[in-house]
């Protein structure tokens, strides 16, 4: 029985392990720093973060299209939902609010990359 109870600390030791390693550090300091931006909009506008609502989720995107890229808008939901999943909640990202509204910002502000000039062209 105490080679069994051994054997599961040394499991739950290793799998902590092989789930740290499943994400690059710098994607883990992406989805931090991700989060840490949707908090501190959720705080200046009294929402709350975790658990979030897709519709809270539609008004940060909303707030972020401004200035960012569409492709950031992206990154953000991505980001936000790992964080919920991290911490145990389910988040809908394909939610109709979520969806239609980045189909809406896609069709306003487009989501092409700016080209960078080649080589040859400079």
């Amino acid at each position: 029985m105490n080679n069994l109870i051994t054997d599961v600390k040394s499991l739950e030791i290793e799998t902590i392990k092989n789930l740290k390693n499943s994400k690059a550090n710098n994607t883990l300091r992406a989805y931090q720093s991700d989060f840490r931006d949707f908090s501190a909009f959720c705080a200046k506008n009294g929402l709350t973060a975790i658990p979030t609502k897709p519709k809270i989720i539609a008004l940060y995107i909303t707030h972020l299209s401004k200035t960012s890229k569409f492709s950031t808008l992206k990154r953000r939901i991505a980001s936000i939902s790992v964080i919920h999943k991290l911490k145990g909640h389910y988040l809908d990202t394909k939610h109709p609010i979520i969806m239609e509204n980045l189909h809406g910002i896609k069709r306003t502000l487009g989501s092409r990359q700016k080209a960078k000039k080649t080589i040859i062209n400079q």
